[in-house]
């Protein structure tokens, strides 16, 4: 299981996950995904100890996505890069 806080990635590594994480995006879509719905559940927010998010002062806290079924998401990115490596070539015809 990889750790979010603990994972280290090169910066080309880090491309190519977050055209995997792009992807599934567009795919569970079925190819129309809107980037600011990813944005939206990706915003840094500040969480208190028991979890909840600090309004008083957001950016005080545990910093994570608003949602943070995108850590899973990314988590699932880095294990499909790793297990199938570069995606293939787009083949222009």
């Amino acid at each position: 299981m990889l750790t979010f806080k603990d994972e280290t990635l090169t910066a080309e590594d880090a491309f190519w996950v977050m055209w995997y994480f792009l992807k599934e995006h567009y795919d569970l879509s079925g190819g129309a995904f809107d980037l600011s719905d990813i944005l939206s559940a990706s915003e840094p927010i500040g969480f208190l100890e028991n979890g909840h998010i600090n309004f008083a002062n957001p950016e005080i806290g545990k910093m994570a996505p608003a949602d943070s079924g995108m850590i899973e998401f990314w988590n699932d990115a880095i294990a499909k890069y790793r297990s199938d490596g570069l995606p293939e070539p787009k083949s222009f015809k």
